[in-house]
């Protein structure tokens, strides 16, 4: 997951960067605002992407307040 965090956060940037290149200088509107969806995408993907991972991470670690209790019977 850690990944998928990093690879949707460049692009996130990437296509910040690019809508405002192609704002400069081409002065279309409808491509800008394409870029700038893009970039919102990939910024929620990122945003998923981590809360999965720290849902996943809470899962694994164990709770050392409140141990497994065993049978003693066994």
């Amino acid at each position: 997951m850690r990944i998928v965090q990093i690879v949707s956060c460049i692009l996130a940037c990437l296509c910040v960067v690019a809508a405002a290149i192609v704002g400069a200088f081409v002065r279309d509107l409808v491509i800008v605002l394409c870029l700038l969806l893009a970039a919102v995408l990939c910024g929620v993907v990122m945003f998923f992407a981590r809360a999965r991972a720290k849902e996943r991470e809470e899962q694994d670690r164990p709770d050392f307040m409140n141990p497994p209790k065993h049978d003693k019977d066994e």
